[in-house]
């Protein structure tokens, strides 16, 4: 198997950000907020680890936000391979006006789900955390790539 063309990798990114965006917009407009069947557990095991020493500060509040920071992370990263000649800024543009559309259509046609503006934060924080990690690890491969050999020397031009 050879290598990937830079076409054949953005072509499976951006395979990977429509799949991935499909399923988040499952998760977003599901009739009633996703974490309900495990909320109780999830305070339960919360209540216990405060009893063991586990700062009061992570709490089920906590716990949702970062979940929506890590939602959206591998959007930042997806759209950044996807699209590599866009402005990383305009990416995490593109990851708040996502979760801005997704914010509205839960209040215009979702009952019993609940718009907020700490998930827009959360999830835009997601899209600049994806973009920041791919940053580092692109920096990283730059740097320990062996450099390239160095072109031979032209003989002199006699004449």
């Amino acid at each position: 198997m050879g290598k990937w063309s830079r076409a054949d990798a953005t072509g499976m990114a951006r395979v990977l950000l429509a799949l991935y965006l499909a399923a988040l917009a499952f998760v977003a407009f599901w009739p009633t907020p996703v974490d309900r069947p495990v909320a109780g557990r999830l305070q339960t095991v919360l209540f216990a680890l405060h009893h063991s020493g586990l700062p009061e500060l992570i709490n089920y509040s906590f716990v949702e936000f970062a979940s929506n920071i890590l939602l959206f992370a591998p959007i930042g990263i997806l759209a950044a391979l996807a699209f590599p000649t866009f402005h990383r800024g305009r990416i995490v543009l593109a990851g708040l006006l996502a979760s801005c559309c997704m914010e509205l259509g839960q209040k215009l046609f979702l009952h019993d789900r609940f718009p907020s503006a700490m998930d827009i934060v959360a999830n835009t924080a997601g899209a600049m955390l994806g973009v920041w990690v791919l940053g580092v690890v692109e920096q990283w491969f730059r740097e320990t790539q062996p450099a390239p050999p160095p072109k031979p020397a032209r003989p002199p031009k006699i004449g």
